[in-house]
C-alpha cells in the first residue's frame, strides 16, 4: 500500500534560490533550543506569490521538455495547481515549529511541523482561518513536511507542501504536523494509531493558535486567526484527519469548533476493508504498509502477540523491524520484503506473516482484530460538523470501501445531514515509479477538489 505521494525528483534551482533568499541565510534549517513546555517557531522563509507561480510553471515546462510522453499528466497538474493559484492573493511565510505533545507511550515528547502563514506587505494584517493538513504515509523521516525547509531538499519531493503553500496563498494558515517519529522526533512512528496521532494534531493546532494570537515568545505573526478551522489530509493523512475531527469534537469542544473536515482516501476501516487487503492472496504494489503497521502497534501496545517473533516469518522478523527507524524509504522496505522494481515483481503482503498471526487476523475474537477495531476512525461517534469524504472509486491501495463503510456508519448513527461521500475518478500520474498506482495519482485531483469545496462554501 504505497500511501505516500511522491513525484519525480526534478531540479528546482529557482525554487531553492527563492527559499534560501527568503530567510536571508544560506542555511534555513532552524537550530533552536527549547524546553519541554515551549513552543518555538523557527526563522521565517518568505515565498512570494508571483515567484512561486513562475518557479513551479518553469519546472513543469522543463519536465515536459524532458519527458513529452508525460505531457497529459503534467498539463493536468498545472491545471489543478493553476486553478488554486488563480485565487491566490497573499505571499507566505514558512516556519518550522517545535511543540510539546503526548507520545504513544504517554510521555511528553517534542514534535515538529511546518506552518505556512499568509502575509502582505501593506497593512492591515490579514485575518484568516487555520487549516490543519495531515500528510500521507511516509516512513522516511527526511520527507516529513518540515524537511521542505532543508537546504538540500528538492521541493518537488514534497507535493503536499507545494499544494499547502498554494492553499495558504488563497488565505489560510496551513499547519502540517510531521507526526511522532518524524522531523525532530526519533521515536517509533505510531502509523495509523488513531488516538496518538489525533492528540498530536490537536496539540499542533494549539501551538498554531497561540502563535497567531501573539502568545509565542519571540514570534510576531504576519496574520491573525478569524476563528474558522478546517482539517484536510490524504491517505494516512485522511485517516488522521477523521481521527482528529473526532478528538476535537469529543475532547476539545470547549477550545475549538471545526468549521469543516475533508478526509481524503483514508484507511478508515482497518478491521474490515484493510484487513481484507492484508489477508488477500493478490500481489500488492506497496506491501511495506503491513510491517509498518506491525511496528507501530507493537511499539504502542507492547503485546507479545504483535512482536516480530510472533507475527513475521524469518528472516523478516529480524530484517524488517530495523527499517522503521525513519532512515529507510518505502521502496527500500518493499525490496527488503522481496519486491523487485527492475524487473517489476510484486509480492503478496501476507507472505511475510506467520501462519499463527494470519489465523489471529482471521479470528474476530483475537487481540489483533481488536486493535484494528480500536483504530477504526468511524467508530464510537457521529460527527456534528460538516465532514466530506473524498475517495477514488478505483483506488488500488486504500480501497474505496474504507470511505463507504465510514459514511454508512455515520449515516446509521444519525449524522447523514453532516456527512457526505464524494466518489472521484480523475488521476494525475506525475510519479516516475515503475510501479505507478491509482492511489498516488488520485491525490492531486482530490487535494484541489477539497480545497475548492472549502473555498467556495466557507471562504476564508
Amino acid at each position: 500500500m504505497k500511501l505516500a505521494i511522491r513525484t519525480a525528483a526534478v531540479p528546482l534551482l529557482l525554487a531553492l534560490t527563492l527559499l534560501t533568499a527568503g530567510c536571508g541565510s544560506s542555511d534555513n534549517t532552524p537550530q533552536l533550543l527549547y524546553t519541554s513546555n515551549s513552543v518555538v517557531f523557527g526563522p521565517g522563509v518568505v515565498v512570494k506569490n508571483a515567484d512561486f507561480i513562475a518557479t513551479i510553471t518553469a519546472q513543469v515546462n522543463d519536465r515536459l521538455s524532458q519527458n513529452p510522453e508525460s505531457a497529459e499528466d503534467w498539463i493536468k497538474f498545472l491545471e489543478y495547481f493553476g486553478d488554486i493559484m488563480l485565487h491566490a492573493s497573499y505571499d507566505v511565510e514558512l516556519h518550522k515549529v517545535r511543540y510539546p505533545s503526548t507520545g504513544a507511550d504517554g510521555s511528553v515528547v517534542m514534535l515538529s511541523g511546518l506552518v505556512i502563514l499568509p502575509r502582505q506587505n501593506d497593512p492591515p494584517q490579514p485575518t484568516v482561518p487555520i487549516m490543519m493538513y495531515q500528510h500521507a504515509t511516509e516512513p522516511y523521516s527526511a520527507l516529513a513536511p518540515s524537511g521542505f525547509l532543508t537546504v538540500s531538499a528538492d521541493p518537488l519531493n514534497y507535493p503536499e507542501v507545494l499544494f499547502s503553500i498554494a492553499m495558504a496563498m488563497t488565505g489560510y494558515s496551513v499547519a502540517l504536523p510531521d507526526y511522532e517519529g518524524m522531523g525532530i522526533n526519533t521515536n517509533t512512528q505510531p502509523f495509523v494509531h488513531a488516538k496518538t496521532l489525533a492528540v498530536q494534531v490537536v496539540d499542533m493546532l494549539r501551538a498554531t493558535r497561540d502563535a497567531l494570537d501573539g502568545a509565542v515568545t519571540l514570534f510576531t505573526p504576519p496574520c491573525s486567526w478569524n476563528g474558522k478551522l478546517f482539517l484536510m489530509g490524504y491517505s494516512e493523512g485522511g485517516f488522521v484527519t477523521l481521527a482528529a475531527t473526532r478528538e476535537l469534537q469529543q475532547n476539545a469542544a470547549a477550545e475549538f469548533t471545526v468549521t469543516a473536515s475533508v478526509p481524503l482516501s483514508g484507511p478508515h476501516d482497518l478491521s474490515g476493508t484493510m484487513r481484507s487487503v492484508i489477508l488477500s492472496d493478490k500481489p500488492f504494489k506497496s506491501p511495506y504498509f503491513l510491517p509498518f503497521l506491525l511496528s507501530s502497534y507493537y511499539s504502542v501496545y507492547h503485546d507479545p502477540l504483535l512482536s516480530p517473533a510472533y507475527t513475521m516469518n524469518p528472516p523478516y522478523n529480524s530484517t524488517l523491524p530495523p527499517l522503521f527507524d525513519g532512515k529507510s524509504t518505502s521502496e527500500a522496505i518493499n525490496i527488503a520484503m522481496g519486491m523487485s522494481y527492475d524487473p517489476v515483481n510484486l509480492i503478496v503482503p501476507k507472505s511475510i506473516l506467520t501462519s499463527q498471526f494470519i489465523a489471529d487476523l482471521q479470528n474476530t475474537g483475537s487481540a489483533a482484530y481488536g486493535y484494528l477495531v480500536e483504530n477504526d476512525t468511524y467508530r464510537n461517534w457521529a460527527p456534528t460538523v460538516p465532514v466530506r469524504l473524498y475517495h477514488n472509486v478505483n483506488d488500488d491501495l486504500v480501497p474505496f470501501g474504507n470511505s463507504q463503510v465510514a459514511f454508512a456508519a455515520f449515516s446509521s448513527a444519525g449524522a447523514k445531514p453532516w456527512v457526505s461521500l464524494v466518489p472521484t475518478t480523475d488521476t494525475v500520474n506525475i510519479s516516475n515509479s515503475p510501479v505507478p498506482t491509482i492511489h498516488v495519482a488520485a491525490a492531486i485531483p482530490e487535494l484541489h477538489d477539497s480545497w475548492y469545496w472549502i473555498f467556495t462554501n466557507y471562504g476564508n
